[in-house]
Order: structure tokens, then C-alpha cells, then sequence
């Protein structure tokens, strides 16, 4: 299986998968703190290449290749990995156009690139500034924990996928925290896509444009999240609320705590295990996870994402095996159940807030 994060850069905080040495080793290069020019962001995360289109032929009976019309191959030029499959309406936008694009705002001082790379072998790119934005939430406690502002710009090269742009609050660092963001994004309808067709670039710039007068938008999310900070859970309440979450329910109380009950009645013993191993994970986040204190709506969230996006992989002692396993764990985080989870778990917490019917 291939990895999810294919090549990548990062500015400042290590991603959480760094102190895997076979991940590290192939995919993650440190540009250190400083700003970071187009140049270096493109080269240190493996994006010099382009996409070509390439015409696609079927094999006759008479042994004659016969050209597809209206269907192309999309060509990573600098291995020839197959990317994907469009048609001749498509438009192909390259990895350079994104960071030429966003070079202005950088220069202008309004953004710094932060963290760039490529995920599923090519088929799709993200590049992730940072915004002079910060905000805070403020805890029962009286502690703050700090939020950086970013725009994140993701560009399909699979022929189905289109290029978007939205402003998040999430850092973006493998495949499986590009995939919230735009989640989240799209939810709060602040995510802008662009289709391969026409002029990309121009409908861009209308994007980031209306990006810059949404961004107040954004502070419904933040506004909820102090909602989180200042409503109280203890432990026993959490644990309750994390067995709903890894078993996928959104019903009444009656409706889940049945479920729950026949799934400790009926469910094998090694699923049980599973589930007992898992809620004791995301228990120990909840008290002790980045900027945690164990006892807020807040925490319980921030567990459940720190759970799916920085999964523990240290007692794994084989860095092959470390590498088969981080990649399989983002993948199905990205495609699959882990983002499920959370937008689960983030839904939960805003009906028990009572900010969201």
C-alpha cells in the first residue's frame, strides 16, 4: 500500500508522525522556523514536477490501437505515474501555479507557507499558509490554549477531484487532516472549489477574494468552541460519550444505550478488547493530551482529534512495519471512518452545548 503522505515540508511544530524514522526518512523534510520562499517550499516537499495529458488507446481484434476520443491520461511527467483519467474540457492546473498564485500574499506579508506536499502517490496536492491570525480559547480554569488562522489549498490531479481553497483553524498534515479541514469547511459552507475547466486562475482570485470577507465567518466555530471550554465533563461522562463515538451512534439515549448494551452482550470478546483498548486511549487524552486538562466539552474534542490524527505507533518496534501501519491508519483516517468519528464526535458535543439542533 502506498503512503498517503507522499512528500511533504513543514515550517515549526513537527507533524506528529517525525519520530517515525521510516515515515521520517521518506517523506517529511524540516525547513525549520524561518519564512520560506515558493522555491524552497516546492523543492523541499517533491512538488517540481508537472501533469501532462496523454491520449488513451484500446487494442483491436486486427491487433491496431485506436485512439479514445475525448479521454486522457493524467501523467506525472517525472516518473510517468498515471494520475488519473479526464477528459478534453479538462484543464490541467500545475503545482507551481498554486504557489505563483499564492506568492503575492506572502510577499505582502499576509501569509507564510507552512507546510506543502503530495498524498496518494500524486493524485492530489496541498499547500497550507499561515495567516497573521490567532485566537484564543479561554478555559473554566482560567488557561488559554492559542489557535493559529491558515488557508488551506488543496488541488486534485485524479481527473475527478477539483482545486480548493478555504480558510481553517486545523493544521494540515497528512492526508487525513487535509480531508477534515475541507470536512469542516464544507460544512460550514467556507470551503470555494474550482473546477478543472476554464480560467482556473481568474476564478481563484475571486475565491480568495471571498475567502477574505468570510473569514469572520470562521468565528461562529470559535465562538463554539468556547462554548466547549466552558461546559463541563468529568470522566465518567466522557467515557460514555466515547463508546457512543467509536460505535458510530446518533440517536436518542434509549436508542444508544441499547445498542451499547447488546454490543457488550453479543460482540465477540476480541471486539470488546478493541473497544476497551481504544476508550482507555482517548480517556489518557482526554486528561493529558497537547494543552488537555480533562474536565471541558473542549478536551473531549481535542482528544478525539489528537486519537485519529497523531495515533500512537511506538509500540511498534519494526520502522518497515511502523510505515505499512502509519500509512494504512491515514488512509482509512482520510476515506474513510477516522473523519467520520470526528465530525461525529464534534456534532455530538455541539447538540449536548446546545448549539446545534
Amino acid at each position: 500500500m502506498s503512503h498517503a503522505v507522499e512528500k511533504m515540508m513543514f515550517t515549526g511544530k513537527k507533524p506528529w508522525w517525525y519520530g517515525n524514522q521510516h515515515q521520517q526518512a521518506a517523506v517529511g523534510v524540516d525547513l525549520g522556523e524561518g519564512p520560506v520562499t515558493s522555491a524552497e517550499a516546492i523543492a523541499a516537499a517533491g512538488l517540481d514536477w508537472d501533469v501532462s495529458k496523454t491520449p488513451s488507446y484500446f487494442f483491436t481484434e486486427e491487433s491496431n490501437y485506436v485512439e479514445v476520443p475525448d479521454q486522457k491520461f493524467l501523467i506525472r511527467t517525472s516518473d510517468n505515474t498515471v494520475l488519473g483519467r479526464c477528459t478534453d474540457q479538462y484543464q490541467l492546473f500545475q503545482n507551481r501555479e498554486a504557489f505563483t498564485f499564492l506568492d503575492q500574499l506572502v510577499l505582502n506579508g499576509d501569509l507564510l507557507h507552512h507546510t506543502a506536499g503530495s498524498l496518494e502517490e500524486g493524485k492530489r496536492v496541498f499547500i497550507l499558509a499561515q495567516t497573521p491570525d490567532t485566537w484564543k480559547i479561554t478555559r473554566k480554569s482560567g488557561a488559554t490554549n492559542t489557535h493559529h488562522a491558515f488557508l488551506l489549498t488543496s488541488i486534485g490531479h485524479d481527473g475527478k477531484s477539483s482545486i480548493n481553497m478555504m480558510p481553517t483553524d486545523i493544521r494540515a498534515e497528512c492526508a487525513n487532516t487535509v480531508g477534515y479541514a475541507e470536512s469542516l469547511a464544507n460544512k460550514q459552507n467556507l470551503m470555494f472549489r474550482v473546477p478543472h475547466k476554464g480560467d482556473v486562475l481568474q476564478k481563484l482570485e475571486l475565491a480568495s477574494q471571498a475567502i477574505e470577507v468570510m473569514r469572520g465567518e470562521s468565528d461562529e466555530r470559535r465562538r463554539i468552541l468556547q462554548e466547549f471550554a466552558q461546559q463541563s465533563m468529568n470522566q465518567d461522562e466522557f467515557i460514555d460519550f466515547a463508546v457512543e463515538v467509536f460505535l458510530g451512534l446518533d440517536g436518542t439515549k434509549k436508542e444508544m444505550k441499547k445498542i451499547i448494551a447488546s454490543f457488550y452482550e453479543d460482540a465477540p470478546k476480541r471486539s470488546q478488547v478493541i473497544m476497551k483498548n481504544k476508550v482507555s486511549a482517548v480517556t489518557g487524552l482526554f486528561h493529558s493530551g497537547y494543552g488537555n486538562e480533562g474536565d471541558s466539552s473542549y478536551d473531549a474534542l481535542q482528544a478525539f482529534t489528537e486519537y485519529f490524527d497523531h495515533f500512537d505507533l511506538n509500540h511498534v518496534k519494526d520502522n518497515v512495519e511502523k510505515g505499512k501501519r502509519a500509512a494504512k491508519a491515514v488512509s482509512n483516517a482520510w476515506m474513510g471512518d477516522g473523519a467520520q468519528k470526528k465530525n461525529l464526535a464534534y456534532k455530538k458535543l455541539a447538540q449536548r452545548a446546545k448549539v446545534l439542533a
